[in-house]
């Protein structure tokens, strides 16, 4: 392990929505904890030079506006553009796999909150987000891509039937069943 990457919320995930979050020395590990929602919003060249694979464990909300998705594909696109592998630890949309709805994004609206054309519920795991997003050439260059898979979970299950325990995934976020309002 070599750096660490934050998205919009930082690595403890309390930052509130919007507020500029700073590199810094991570407490627990020492290493350097680099911010994707501060000066830069794409890893560096620099903030790479030292890393082989960069590994994205981050848990989605199955809704299109939320900024760890865009997180993603500029994580994957610099890992493209670096020769880095990009890796995603699957996890579950709290929504469930068969939940979509709403139109996708239209073609010139696409910003850091909503960057891919999908519905506004995608429906997708964050997994099968960053294989669609390599697979339809939503990344500039994409990565050499692993998805490891999750375990038992079924396309129609939402957050309560994993009997996983819920991590508020930003202060706005701070239950499974919150992704619904």
């Amino acid at each position: 392990l070599t750096a660490l990457f934050g998205p919009e919320h930082g690595l403890d995930t309390r930052a509130k929505a919007g507020d500029h979050v700073a590199n810094a020395q991570d407490p627990v590990t020492g290493l350097p904890a680099y911010s994707l929602y501060g000066e830069h919003r794409k890893p560096t060249p620099a903030m790479l030079k030292d890393v082989d694979v960069l590994v994205f464990d981050i848990q989605d909300i199955g809704v299109r506006s939320y900024t760890y998705i865009s997180t993603m594909i500029l994580a994957m696109e610099a890992c493209g553009e670096a020769g880095k592998a990009f890796v995603v630890l699957d996890r579950p949309n709290p929504l469930g796999g068969l939940c979509m709805q709403g139109p996708p994004l239209t073609p010139g609206f696409e910003s850091f909150v909503s960057q891919v054309p999908v519905p506004y519920l995608h429906g997708l795991t964050i997994g099968e987000l960053a294989k669609m997003a390599v697979a339809k050439g939503w990344v500039a260059q994409g990565p050499e891509l692993t998805v490891v898979q999750m375990e038992g979970w079924e396309r129609q299950m939402n957050w309560a039937d994993t009997g996983l325990t819920w991590v508020a995934t930003s202060p706005n976020i701070p239950t499974w069943e919150s992704p619904f309002y």
